[in-house]
């Protein structure tokens, strides 16, 4: 049976090569995982990594070129108050993609809230596209082997026709 969850070390090494990606911050905290419930939940890996993204929690939040312009293209006090918003969704780990430098203010919130923060110059899109893919793949067993058995029960429930 495949495991329910990954760590950020676990995620990071298996991309290390492929997304050429660094260890930015919360490099003390290389167990943080995936809300089980939220893996559990999941209808699909859409669901586990997307682009920063407020009303979706606990997933793998990417920051790219519009979301750094977020960031930057705000007051000081706003700019902080977003960073400090990620803290509530409690991602697994957060990955600043698109060759977008991380501001010191996100880099300092990953740090004190034992977040993980990836950095790396591939694009956003395609960071995604991958990890949604090994996503689906390390977790396919569990829902694989829950959906057969929904599907035995089912089943067997159904009256005969003899």
């Amino acid at each position: 049976m495949k495991p329910t969850s990954i760590s950020a070390e676990a995620l990071f090494e298996a991309h290390r090569e492929a997304l050429h990606w660094q260890w930015a911050a919360g490099r003390a905290h290389p167990e943080r995982r995936f809300d089980e419930e939220a893996v559990q939940t999941a209808q699909s890996a859409a669901d586990l990594v997307g682009y920063l993204n407020y009303i979706h929690p606990y997933r793998v939040q990417i920051v790219g070129r519009r979301e750094h312009a977020y960031f930057e293209n705000s007051t000081s006090e706003d700019q902080e108050r977003r960073i400090q918003r990620i803290v509530t969704l409690e991602p697994p780990v957060v990955v600043v993609a698109d060759g977008q430098n991380p501001s010191d203010r996100l880099v300092a919130m990953c740090g004190r809230a034992g977040i993980p923060l990836f950095v790396t110059q591939e694009p956003a899109g395609h960071v995604i596209d991958v990890l949604r893919s090994y996503l689906t793949q390390h977790f396919a067993e569990d829902r694989k082997s829950t959906r057969l058995n929904s599907s035995h029960t089912d089943i067997s429930r159904m009256p005969s026709s003899a």
